[in-house]
């Protein structure tokens, strides 16, 4: 007996234990299924929370970007007050999803579903808004939810609970050109009706167990606990399933392939950090063939101080053998190449042209300063050379189809080609391939002068593949337009530059990380995009203005011409 005692004490235990350990998510999501192919949250209070505190509330946000006297002010402020009495809990967040059925709606058949779901504060409050913004909706009763229907479209309610929802169908009926409205609208079959798959779905939502939903997936769990401003989850793999790929191992593959975001809004800049799952299959293959760190070197070597951008990626080439035999197309791949080559040449050995290293450089930015003279700047590619033996093989073949042709120990583009603007250098260090034939002979070289940035440089200490952006030079470059004046000086003085890496996979998943770096570093980023959006949208108003008013002294009728201001 007292052996049995222990027993149901120490079963307890566990079971409690267990319990404990199982991290908690936010209550919404698990009513979102797990084939979801993407979810995204939007932490609602942090988000006005930051806006306030930086003197920008939302009903500043509708009158800077309108006029105090216009009627959208009016209206767009109405309607934030109307929202914020109807009875949804704005506090909380709100979660938005898309999933697709049977097939997917890029193959032209199956359905698409998409949700926008939060918390309900008030059912009486919300169903008083639902009638107030359509007087004509009928809202209906099911045993555990309310709800109003509209087309394709759906809100439901259920004690805390309230999912917007719209569903779309595909239809083979194809697209059919409507005169009166001068656009192309979706041919649906008059006998096509999505009311009871629109009510089938919602009520799955309302009602779906907790193993079937995405809260079930521990990669998703372990997203909602880090608090952000918003986050995003994507599911690779669910859309692969939905596509007809004639090679099975691809499903296999790509199975569990899953990225998890979060981004927030910070002093000075704008932070998304990413972890991205892998099937154990491709799991297996990335520590199999891990590749080193890569070289900035390769940047260094660029032979100007001016550079606008660059990304740099590092990687063991063997990895593409490795696919191809997993993927059980080896065969087909080898036997392409010999049909190229002319005789017996295999993958294997087309790899090993390569190292591994890779980077691409823009630079200079500005009119006139690129080649070809449509490009605004110059661009170079690098890609390492392996083994030269393998490297001569190959360009002795491009040679001999005048694609190439051989000068010493160099390959060159055709002269045909050159006269398009686009140069080609390679020999047995280097694959070069950019827009400049200069800047190709100072690289080869060894002429750097590039100096880096010291926190980029550490940034990318390390990583596998690396890329920054230097949004100050690029815009130095950009000439006066007085149309577009005022939103050239806001962003001038709103972007400073973006570095985004990926680390080395872990042997569950590769970490990745963005940051987009504003200006005012003593400004929550938020706040410093809204003012910039707020002044890019008084000048596309302003612009339409002018527009308008250059039309009307021509006598033509401004309403059937288009306003379209963007910039060539």
């Amino acid at each position: 007996m007292k052996i049995v005692l222990r027993l149901s004490v120490l079963l307890m235990l566990i079971t409690a234990l267990s319990t404990s350990c199982k991290k908690k998510v936010p209550k919404q999501t698990t009513h979102i299924p797990k084939t979801a192919v993407f979810v995204a949250s939007l932490n609602s209070k942090s988000l006005q929370n930051k806006l306030i505190k930086s003197q920008v509330t939302i009903e500043n946000l509708f009158k800077t970007l309108t006029s105090d006297n216009d009627s959208a002010f009016d209206k767009g402020r109405k309607e934030w007050e109307e929202l914020k009495n109807s009875g949804i809990d704005l506090d909380e967040d709100i979660y938005i999803s898309f999933d697709q059925k049977g097939g997917g709606m890029a193959m032209g058949k199956g359905s698409g579903v998409f949700t926008m779901m939060g918390t309900l504060d008030d059912a009486a409050k919300l169903e008083a808004y639902v009638k107030r913004k359509k007087p004509t909706a009928s809202v209906q009763k099911e045993k555990d939810y309310s709800y109003v229907l509209d087309g394709d479209n759906m809100v439901a309610w259920a004690k805390d609970l309230v999912i917007a929802m719209s569903y779309q169908k595909s239809y083979s009926g194809g697209m059919q050109f409507d005169s009166a409205t001068q656009s192309y609208n979706l041919n649906k079959p008059q006998d096509v009706n999505s009311t009871n798959d629109l009510k089938a779905e919602m009520a799955a939502y309302i009602n779906r167990k907790e193993e079937t939903s995405v809260t079930s997936l521990s990669e998703f769990r372990d997203l909602m606990q880090d608090r952000s401003d918003a986050s995003m989850w994507v599911n690779s793999a669910s859309s692969v399933e939905n596509m007809p790929i004639p090679l099975p191992k691809v499903k296999e593959l790509f199975e569990n392939s899953i990225t998890a975001a979060t981004l927030n809004f910070e002093e000075g800049k704008v932070v998304v950090n990413s972890k991205s799952y892998s099937s154990k299959p491709l799991g297996d293959l990335l520590s199999k063939y891990s590749g080193p760190s890569l070289d900035l070197g390769l940047v260094e070597k660029y032979p100007s101080n001016a550079i606008n951008g660059f990304m740099v990626a590092a990687f063991n080439p063997e990895f593409f053998t490795g696919l191809v035999n997993y993927l059980e197309v080896g065969g087909m791949v080898d036997g392409f190449l010999t049909k190229f080559m002319g005789t017996n040449y295999t993958l294997k050995e087309l790899i090993k042209v390569f190292k591994g290293d890779l980077a691409f450089i823009a630079s200079d930015y500005g009119p006139n300063k690129g080649q070809p003279a449509m490009l605004p700047m110059k661009l170079l590619f690098n890609a390492t050379v392996g083994d030269k033996t393998q490297l001569n093989r190959v360009m002795d073949k491009l040679v001999a189809q005048q694609l190439l042709v051989k000068n010493g120990n160099q390959y060159l583009l055709n002269p045909a080609m050159r006269k398009m603007g686009m140069y080609v250098s390679i020999d047995e260090k280097y694959i070069l391939a950019g827009t400049d034939s200069t800047v190709i002979a100072q690289y080869r070289a060894q002429n750097g002068t590039a100096a880096l940035n010291k926190s980029v440089v550490n940034d990318l200490k390390g990583k596998s593949v690396g890329g920054y952006v230097d949004f100050e030079k690029i815009m130095a470059g950009i000439p006066a337009d007085t149309k577009f004046d005022s939103v050239l000086v806001s962003a001038k003085q709103t972007f400073k530059d973006l570095t985004l890496y990926s680390d080395q996979y872990t042997g569950k998943f590769t970490q990745g990380h963005f940051e987009l770096r504003t200006k005012n570093e003593k400004e929550n980023s938020l706040t410093s995009l809204v003012n910039f959006m707020a002044v890019a949208g008084q000048s596309i108003k302003q612009q339409q203005a002018r527009n308008k008013e250059m039309m009307s002294g021509m006598g033509v009728d401004s309403t059937a011409v288009s306003t379209d201001t963007t910039v060539q």
